[in-house]
């Protein structure tokens, strides 16, 4: 199990996923496959609206330039060792969030919490919201 970031890094990500999830299981997923340069989006809503699509070398440089801005694996680390209330806050929305993250050297690392987002939850969503050119957050 990772235990802090001396042993993962953000350039040796090769799949991440992020789901945002009702109580009752519905919910929007993404998955973003560095490797093969694949989006992958699943709507729990609407399965007319699921996808899956190239990723410009362009908008893959920019992913990897800003998926360090949000944060993301100091929060997983965070969560699984119980730290939730020194880097999130407990919000009155009953989603859940999961992460689920693939390195090159096949460890993973992944957390999940409801009604406690981290603070810098939003700046994961909007890098979601412009790589996907879909609005991530429940209906």
């Amino acid at each position: 199990m990772i235990k802090d970031l001396n042993e993962v890094s953000y350039e040796n990500i090769v799949v991440f996923e992020v789901v945002l999830s009702s109580a009752s299981g519905e919910g929007l997923k993404v998955r973003f496959d560095l490797g093969k340069n694949l989006i992958t989006w699943n709507d729990g809503y609407m399965w007319n609206n699921n996808f899956m699509r190239g990723i410009s070398s362009e908008k893959l440089e920019y992913l990897k330039s800003e998926l360090p801005k949000t944060h993301m694996l100091e929060w997983l680390i965070n969560y699984n060792q119980g730290h939730e209330d020194d880097i999130g806050h407990v919000t009155a929305n009953p989603s859940i969030w999961q992460i689920r993250v693939l390195f090159d050297n096949e460890e993973t690392l992944s957390s999940t919490s409801c009604q406690h987002f981290p603070n810098e939850w939003n700046l994961l969503k909007e890098l979601i919201e412009k790589m996907t050119e879909c609005t991530f957050r429940l209906r």
